[in-house]
Formats: structure tokens, C-alpha cells, sequence
């Protein structure tokens, strides 16, 4: 798929409020395992495919500086206002940035590969909720080779997994991510550590039959 397929697809999704998976609550792995992605005050987190995610306010409020990107210009404006946060703009050679008035709080409105990871800077820690799931098969490779340029030498990356058997039915998104593919991706400089599996029963929906959970793993640096 092309970039400007791709900028289509979640461009009506957001639009036309295809958004199941944008959560009104703070997602459950940082409630539970927070502590294990920020065991410092005052880092510097990273959060890929950002949309609106209430969780970029979560870190906010913890006194943490927040980075997100997002394909969608509409969800990006929408944090802002729904948060009451005032912002400003800038105009990029590769993008467009929404800040706060502190600058501890920043959305990038780009696409993701055309970010500079140069300008970007290094994050202690990535919060990847719904990025990793979501990248095209052929964008794999691309996407954390991106992602390993911007951490910190003592990072912690945090992300939420769905596995599940792919059939002509669903192949995503969310796409089924298993553990030994994110070792694959990240291997070569991550430890992963698995913290949490949930099973989704027969209420969470038709993706139950075909046996899916969600995993929750934290990668920090190989030793």
C-alpha cells in the first residue's frame, strides 16, 4: 500500500468515526505496569500513531514530556481542545507540530517515516498501544529501524501485543504480532520480557474464535 493509501484509509476512519480502538479511559497496561516503563520522574516519552490517546494526557499530568506522531491531522487538533490545553503551531519541512504552551507536551502531524529522528531527539521511554499492530507487514523492518534510532541508551519500551491466527475472515488491523517477530524487529538491541496476557473471551466479540489475546512485554536494552 502506497503512502498516500495509507494516509487515506486513517484519514476516513477518523472522519467517518471508525475508531474502535480509541479508549476514553488510561489504558490498563500503564495502570498496571507504569512503573516499570517511567521508574524515574521527568522522562521523555515517545508515542507512535498517537491519535487523541488519553494516555499521552496521563503522562502529561505525571510530569512527563510527551512526543506524538500521528498521520491524521484531525485527532491531533482534537487532543488539544478536548483537553483544554491551549497550543500552538508550526510549520515543518516534514510535518506540522502542535505544542503546549510549556513545550512538554508535543504531537507531530506527519507521517510517521518522514519523521527526523535527528530533530525528534532520544526518549527514555515508547508507549506502542496500537502502532506496532497497526503497521503494514511491508513496513515492519522500516518501522523499527525508525524506532531504534530515538532511544535513549537506558530505555524502556512498553507495548501492547495482539496475537491471533490470521484468516481470509481478519488480518487486521490490529495485526497479529508474535513475540518471536517483535525479537526479530527489535532483537538486536531489546530484551523482551512478557508482563501481562489476556485471553479475550466471547463478550470481547467474533475475534474470539479465533483465539486471540492481547500481550502486554516491556523491551530494555540488551545486556
Amino acid at each position: 500500500m502506497s503512502s498516500d493509501e495509507r494516509v487515506k484509509y486513517w484519514d476516513s476512519a477518523w472522519s467517518n468515526g471508525r475508531t474502535h480502538w480509541h479508549a476514553k479511559d488510561i489504558n490498563f497496561a500503564l495502570k498496571n505496569h507504569g512503573h516499570l516503563l517511567l521508574p524515574g520522574p521527568r522522562r521523555r516519552v515517545l508515542v507512535p500513531l498517537c491519535g487523541k490517546s488519553v494516555d499521552m494526557k496521563w503522562f502529561y499530568n505525571n510530569g512527563h514530556s510527551v512526543v506524538g506522531i500521528e498521520g491524521v491531522e484531525m485527532p491531533v487538533k482534537e487532543f488539544f481542545e478536548e483537553n483544554d490545553i491551549p497550543y500552538t503551531t508550526e510549520e515543518l519541512s516534514w510535518g506540522k507540530l502542535y505544542s503546549s504552551n510549556d513545550r512538554r507536551l508535543q504531537l507531530y502531524f506527519c507521517d510517521l517515516f518522514e519523521a527526523k529522528p535527528e530533530e525528534l531527539g532520544k526518549f527514555d521511554a515508547v508507549w506502542d498501544r496500537g502502532s506496532l499492530v497497526a503497521i503494514y507487514e511491508e513496513d515492519r523492518e522500516k518501522y523499527s529501524q525508525f524506532m531504534k534510532s530515538v532511544l535513549a541508551p537506558d530505555f524502556r519500551y512498553l507495548v501492547n501485543l495482539m496475537q491471533y491466527r490470521p484468516n481470509e475472515l481478519f488480518n487486521g488491523p490490529p495485526r497479529s504480532i508474535p513475540n518471536e517477530l517483535v525479537l526479530q524487529l527489535f532483537g538486536d538491541v531489546c530484551e523482551l520480557n512478557v508482563l501481562e496476557t489476556l485471553k479475550w473471551g466471547k463478550e470481547e466479540g467474533p475475534m474470539y474464535e479465533y483465539g486471540m489475546q492481547e500481550v502486554v512485554a516491556l523491551l530494555t536494552p540488551k545486556k
